[in-house]
């Protein structure tokens, strides 16, 4: 049986049961920004939150399905287009810029990524 979590290239994989789960990594990454959107801060907080702490730490081509590689790269290109002004970084300078459907449509694609990783996912 593996361990719990190892690490090649320093990305933990998830395994449990003995199971080795493909895009563990990724969707680690998808499920803690989603845990990220329902916290008690502004959704603006909470959005520049799961990009920051999560979304930016995942490698498409390592971490997720092939089909989601360009919709994920052209994703996180929006969220850092604006260039940022003096300490703030460039997905909280794009995030304020949103309007509330721009917030809406960000946080539902988080969560359409994460419906999707799950769905290539091996069940535990």
């Amino acid at each position: 049986m593996l361990p719990a979590t190892y690490a090649p290239a320093s990305k933990a994989i998830i395994v449990k049961e003995g199971i080795v789960m493909k895009y563990g990594y990724g969707w680690e990454k998808l499920h803690t920004a989603v845990h990220s959107l329902a916290a008690s801060q502004t959704q603006k907080e909470r959005l520049v939150n799961a990009l920051v702490f999560n979304l930016t730490h995942i490698t498409p081509e390592n971490d997720l399905p092939e089909p989601m590689h360009e919709d994920f790269k052209n994703f996180i290109s929006e969220m850092t287009s604006v260039e940022p002004k003096s300490d703030e970084g460039s997905y909280q300078a794009t995030v304020n810029t949103l309007d509330q459907i721009g917030v809406d449509r960000a946080i539902a694609k988080i969560i359409g990524f994460y419906d999707t990783v799950c769905r290539y996912s091996e069940p535990f």
